[in-house]
């Protein structure tokens, strides 16, 4: 009888159990509007990570989990990135998403690797990135796949010969993309007719078209964000220079800061996204407006689907740790994301699937195929 009831009371505290807090940690440009793309506050950002939390959440209830999320805040300044890295380690955070620009991953990757705390970028995509091994996870395809793509567009379907490369020099990101493109498009027989650094923040063009109107070429890529991007394709336009843009996902998917410069400017270009509105994601786009009250972009997709990873690598964890998580998120090979089907390799940038996009008057994009991977996906 005795054992009886111990066995009723065991399996009513199992049935009944509590559900552990499991601190996550957030970390973006949340006070400050990001002067490079559409992520104003982190807000996309942020509302990726809570749908995806929301969407787990009968997974986490049945696993006696309960996901609190820790905001670590860096602004738009690199000093804070670094005090952020540093404050997250201090924290009860078992691991950590954020870092959306290439620059900020790099900054953060090797705290984060020192000190064993995991971090899952879901955006940034500089190729040195899988180069720290443990503790440094990547949710985008390199910028190695990026420009190598856009380097067989350019020469084998746009008939491209010669590429005028204009890469921000202050921008890991977008130097990392224009070498990328440039060691693939010479690998074709194409030209790199000159490549001319500038800045993110630069907003005055005239020595910039006065050199390219000097020069010879079929192409410009703009390997920059959306605001730099668009700025430099409105000066060309504008000063009469007729030629096709080349850029990456930087440029987003009809992006606001893009569109919003660049409004009813009439220019042909070509660039790459992780996603399309218009490719089967209909149901994921229409539940996210009407939680939100907005539709996604790129920027809320990649942090869906980085934030349902990692949420499914704790559930899998054998011990709820920084070391268990670790292990979880390299234990996974493969993962059916909104922005496509991952082929994972630890600590390693994922093959996935690039839409190549189609942008012309006023920057609106649209798909014009997709591009998979060598060795597929």
């Amino acid at each position: 009888m005795f054992f009886s009831m111990l066995l009723s009371f065991l399996l009513l505290v199992t049935t009944n159990a509590v559900a552990a807090d499991v601190h996550v940690g957030l970390v973006s440009n949340f006070s400050e509007i990001s002067t490079g793309t559409s992520n104003l506050y982190g807000g996309y950002f942020k509302d990726g990570a809570q749908f995806a939390l929301e969407k787990l959440k009968s997974k986490l209830d049945q696993a006696h989990l309960k996901i609190v999320f820790d905001e670590f805040d860096y602004g738009m300044s690199d000093v804070r990135v670094l005090e952020a890295a540093k404050k997250a380690v201090q924290s009860p955070v078992v691991a950590v998403m954020g870092y959306g620009y290439s620059v900020n991953a790099l900054l953060a990757a090797p705290i984060h690797h020192d000190l064993k705390l995991p971090m899952l970028t879901p955006s940034a995509s500089a190729n040195r990135l899988s180069d720290f091994g443990r503790y440094v996870h990547i949710g985008s395809f390199s910028n190695k796949f990026m420009g190598e793509s856009l380097a067989m567009i350019a020469s084998q379907k746009l008939k491209l010969k010669r590429v005028l490369l204009l890469p921000a020099l202050n921008c890991a990101y977008c130097t990392d993309l224009s070498t990328s493109f440039e060691s693939g498009f010479k690998n074709y027989g194409g030209e790199i007719v000159k490549s001319i650094p500038i800045l993110t923040e630069d907003k005055e063009f005239s020595d910039l078209i006065k050199m390219a109107k000097s020069l010879k070429f079929d192409a410009v890529l703009v390997p920059n964000q959306e605001l730099s991007s668009a700025r430099v394709i409105s000066a060309f336009v504008n000063a009469g220079i007729k030629t096709t843009f080349l850029g990456g996902d930087g440029w987003g998917e009809n992006g606001q800061e893009f569109t919003g410069v660049l409004k009813n400017l009439e220019f042909t270009g070509y660039s790459t996204s992780h996603w399309s509105s218009d490719i089967k994601t209909q149901q994921f786009s229409s539940d996210y407006k009407k939680r939100f009250g907005s539709s996604p972009n790129d920027t809320s997709v990649l942090a869906f689907d980085s934030m349902t990873f990692l949420l499914n690598s704790i559930i899998k964890a054998k011990a709820i740790t920084r070391e268990g998580v670790e292990d979880a998120l390299n234990s996974q090979s493969t993962f059916e994301g909104v922005s496509g089907t991952f082929q994972c390799s630890p600590n390693k940038a994922p093959k996935k699937k690039l839409v190549l996009l189609k942008v012309s008057t006023g920057g609106k994009a649209k798909k014009l195929e997709v591009i998979t991977p060598s060795g597929g996906v």
